[in-house]
């Protein structure tokens, strides 16, 4: 006896004369129902048959029907239920005798009385497969309109897009059928994701992700009465960032549909206790590309998915999960399909088999969310950071775009913040303009995760304009904003009135023009400040000062005086060509930066520059692509790495005064002259590094790093700053291997292991009573020593650029030929992250300056518009109320601690309500007055309405 699979039939071959037969159905499926179902089979012998042949199942005679060849016949065999044995005799001689497995089994286990939901949807990348403008065409013409067609001809058919900026394409291409999918939308058959679009979590800001859920469910709400929406989809990227789950819970966004992980269903927390009921398929493209369960005929889709069912039936049991199955019918671009006829037919037969079967039905994500959640379920908990593994294809394949982004999450709050607080003082909040906000920051975000691709430069080039759009229009309202309140400002005209947008005083510098190179700053108390003029290269001045003490989220005005300086003792302050000893550091500059750093303070060497020099501009080689159907983030190219160390360096002083000594040195390398620039500050513990790639010739797959080795020599804690969260290597990763397919195999690398990482402003080493931060002008960074031989401390890295190629087959090279410019600064301190918070985050927050052009006003000299209590309570954003002429704060604790928090405002406040990101009331709180406590749990976000008197 042997055992033999064809076609998915369990074969138990007898050899009777030698002979064996291979069973398959026929092509298509022919199925008959008499007693039973029968369904028409084609068997080949290994020897021809001379003779008249007989059939018996199971001793009972049955037909067989002859064909043109003698080693071949056909015969109709049960097509459910338990196994039989075929005899075939020849005359009297037995010549074969072959026990089968019915083509569709009768035991379906947990989900015999179960249900298997068809969702069908097509993966939208904005493009992509082509361009935006392509893309979207096909999208309108080929893929929603047939979709409203189908739907039309039959009410069970359903379908969903992933995101509403496709709905939004859609209305404005064809207005005239809102109403029309307005009703859909209520009746559940056709659905649009309860987010803008599907984009890369690490490399937005926390508000940015906010906003995906404004212009997604909340957009929805707003333009679909009656209509709502409960799935985000992100179902490409293999990467979910830490507050990922949280955003969403709070935006009232219960479910998230993702894949690239294994296949189930998760909650997935956020650090807080928040969580989201998280779906994956295992990859969202194998059942359209691969499986082709419902391409044929319903038997044929019986057949194929009784395996599925043995394999998760356990499951579902184990975690109480009713008995719902999905299958997620997309991919790239999919168009749709009407799969009624399979499943009219796959229900008749489970109808009339006889035995118990599952129904199949067209559905959607959020109905398949509701379906499982049963009374006494408890889904497999999960929790932490997935580090995204294409974050190659943003910051470092598309630098220019990225900063751009960057900017603009800086400036949109700033410019929402500062046009509140003056609507506010004048009474006039109801002119707010909402509609100049929501186009910025639809901007800034709407690029997704589809850079590159076919005709990718073309993409890119569209994408790297919106976010310049974003960012060009944040600084304009800002700009307008801050304008307004000087103007009502208290001091004479001429004089400088700076504003700061982070929610704690800082002393930071400022730059101003002036026509004289003698000139100096008072504050407005008289003070002067230290400062120092600087050629502006034009014939022209400009005067940097420290602008001391500015209130949190609020201003401080000074006085510029020209034609005469007072000198300032710049005690402590010692330098040559390549030495510095001020206050703070002692430093020895060399090949590739500083070879010596000596913290005076903490009586340490911070850097260890055995291997790279603190500030060191490594070229690597690098072959992997931004992002594609890898299973880990590709190493650099071992060996192939020249740090700026290897060469001799010739540094100068190029300025030098009571804020700080500057050094700079030019290095020709075979790809691009690289200007380095070190900055020691003398009136605060910081060093700037600005590295110019000077014409860059856009070699492929070349990739530059500045690297800053800290002398930690073993059990070193990195934590980078994430979205709303700042996240720890080693503890805050997802607890699990992924799991999930890419082509190039399963997801088994243990996110801990993942390396570089997405930050937001700041990355930091501590250990051995030393701890560094790096602020980052730069999306990636990593701390594991880049070249072939590892050493045992971090290495702080920023990867600056990377010229590699798109993973499309037709894909662009990201050549990024130019002039580039990025800066970074460092400060040590005592151990522990949080010493170094505040420098990390306000490295990428500049003073705002502006110039006071009339006389009058009526608003004190210096003034706070909002105080927080707490250094790690972050306010994300404060703007006005989309309904109703109120504020919104939204507030987000850092440290990871339950606490109380004071916050302060300059007026009365009648009432709070506790709302959820969206701005949906909640909760009404007990509180009013000028200063508010606030209860906020470790790791949260909170949002408030502050309803005005």
């Amino acid at each position: 006896m042997k055992k033999q699979f064809v076609s998915g039939l369990l074969l138990l071959s007898f050899l009777t004369n030698g002979n064996a037969a291979q069973i398959d159905p026929v092509s298509p499926v022919k199925f008959k129902q008499e007693n039973e179902y029968k369904i028409l089979s084609f068997v080949k012998l290994d020897k021809p048959a001379e003779g008249k042949l007989k059939g018996f199942l199971d001793g009972k005679p049955c037909e067989v029907i002859s064909t043109e060849r003698p080693d071949s016949f056909l015969v109709w065999l049960p097509m459910i239920g338990d196994r039989a044995v075929l005899s075939i005799k020849e005359g009297k001689q037995k010549i074969l005798e072959q026990t089968i497995v019915p083509y569709i089994p009768s035991d379906w286990g947990y989900f015999k009385n179960g249900t298997i939901h068809i969702i069908q949807s097509s993966h939208q990348d904005i493009a992509w497969m082509n361009t935006p403008d392509y893309c979207r065409k096909d999208r309108i013409d080929n893929i929603i309109l047939p979709a409203l067609e189908m739907m039309k001809k039959n009410p069970s058919f359903k379908f969903e897009m992933e995101q509403t900026l496709n709905l939004m394409e859609f209305l404005e291409a064809h207005p005239e059928r809102k109403e029309e999918v307005a009703q859909l939308y209520k009746e559940g058959r056709f659905t649009w994701g309860a987010t803008y679009n599907q984009p890369y979590e690490g490399l937005s800001s926390g508000e940015q992700l906010v906003r995906q859920a404004y212009y997604g469910r909340k957009w929805v709400k707003e333009n679909f009465p009656g209509c709502d929406d409960l799935v985000a989809n992100n179902i490409d990227v293999p990467g979910r960032t830490w507050q990922m789950p949280q955003i969403l819970a709070k935006s009232g966004i219960p479910n998230l549909f993702v894949s690239r992980m294994a296949e189930g269903l998760y909650d997935w927390y956020a650090p807080d206790g928040s969580k989201v009921l998280t779906f994956t398929p295992g990859n969202y493209g194998w059942a359209s590309l691969m499986w082709k369960f419902f391409d044929q005929d319903a038997p044929t889709a019986l057949h194929k998915l009784h395996h599925r069912t043995q394999l998760w039936g356990d499951y579902f049991k184990k975690h109480a999960i009713p008995p719902h199955y999905a299958i997620l019918m997309s991919c790239d671009a999919t168009k749709p399909v009407d799969f009624q006829p399979v499943i009219d037919e796959w229900n008749r037969i489970a109808e009339t088999a006889g035995v118990e079967l599952p129904r199949l039905k067209a559905s959607t994500s959020e109905e398949y969310f509701e379906a499982v959640r049963g009374e006494n379920t408890s889904f497999r908990k999960i929790e932490g950071e997935r580090p995204d593994l294409w974050l190659y294809i943003h910051g470092p394949a598309h630098y220019r775009a990225t900063t751009y982004k960057r900017e603009a999450a800086v400036l949109l709050p700033a410019a929402e913040a500062f046009t509140s607080f003056c609507l506010w003082k004048k009474g006039k909040l109801d002119t707010y303009p909402r509609g100049e906000f929501d186009r910025a920051w639809m901007a800034s975000i709407y690029p997704d995760h589809g850079l590159g691709g076919k005709n990718g430069e073309i993409t890119d080039a569209i994408f790297e304009d919106s976010l310049k759009v974003g960012r060009d229009l944040g600084q304009s309202m800002l700009n307008d904003a801050l304008e307004q309140i000087v103007s009502e400002v208290n001091t004479r005209k001429g004089n400088y009135v700076v504003f700061n947008d982070l929610s704690w005083n800082r002393s930071k510098w400022v730059e101003v023009p002036v026509s004289s190179a003698r000139a100096f700053v008072r504050d407005e108390q008289g003070n002067k400040l230290a400062s120092q003029v600087l050629s502006d290269g034009k014939g022209g001045y400009r005067l940097i000062f420290m602008a001391e003490n500015v209130p949190s989220m609020g201003y401080r005005t000074y006085t510029v005086k020209e034609g005469k300086s007072v000198k300032m003792e710049n005690q402590g302050v010692s330098y040559n060509s390549n030495t510095l000893e001020n206050r703070y550091y002692k430093a020895v500059l060399g090949n590739g930066g500083i070879l010596s750093l000596y913290d005076k303070e903490l009586g340490k060497e911070v850097m260890h520059t055995s291997k790279f020099a603190c500030g060191d501009v490594i070229e690597l080689g690098y072959t992997g692509n931004g992002a594609g159907e890898f299973t880990r983030i590709t190493d650099v190219t071992p060996g192939d790495i020249t740090p700026l160390s290897s060469m001799p360096a010739r540094w100068k002083v190029s300025d030098s005064g009571e804020l700080f000594t500057r050094f700079v040195n030019e290095q020709p390398t075979k790809h691009a002259v690289i200007v380095q620039t070190i900055t020691f500050h003398h009136t605060e513990k910081k060093i700037d590094f600005d590295v110019t790639l000077k014409d860059f010739d856009g070699e492929h797959n070349r990739q530059y790093r500045i690297a800053f080795p800290v002398n930690i020599m073993s059990g070193a804690d990195v934590h980078y700053e994430v979205p709303m969260g700042v996240a720890q290597v080693g503890k805050d990763e997802l607890n699990i291997q992924p799991g999930g397919w890419a082509w190039g195999g399963t997801y088994v690398h243990h996110p801990k292991d993942s390396h570089p990482r997405e930050i937001q402003n700041f990355i930091s080493a501590s250990g051995s009573g030393l701890g560094v931060t790096m602020s980052s002008c730069v999306a990636v960074a990593d701390w594991v020593d880049p070249s072939r031989e590892i050493a045992s401390y971090p290495v702080l890295q920023g990867v600056l650029l990377s010229s590699h190629k798109s993973c499309h087959g037709e894909g662009n090279w990201y050549h990024q030929k130019g002039t580039h410019h990025f800066h970074f600064s460092l400060t040590s301190h005592q151990e522990g992250w949080k010493k170094g918070y505040q420098f990390g985050v306000e490295a990428n927050h500049p003073l705002f300056s502006c110039r006071k052009e009339n006389g009058a006003g009526s608003l004190p000299a210096a003034q706070s518009f909002l105080q927080v209590s707490d250094p790690f309570v972050g306010v994300s954003v404060i703007k006005k109320t989309d309904d109703g002429n109120n504020l919104i704060i939204r507030l987000v604790e850092m440290e990871g601690k339950d606490k109380e928090v004071e916050v302060t405002l300059p007026q009365e406040i009648k009432e709070v309500v506790r709302t959820n990101l969206i701005e949906e009331e909640e909760e009404r709180l007990n509180l009013s007055g000028k200063t508010l406590r606030f209860k906020m749990g470790h790791h949260a976000i909170e949002t408030f309405k502050l309803v005005l008197k």
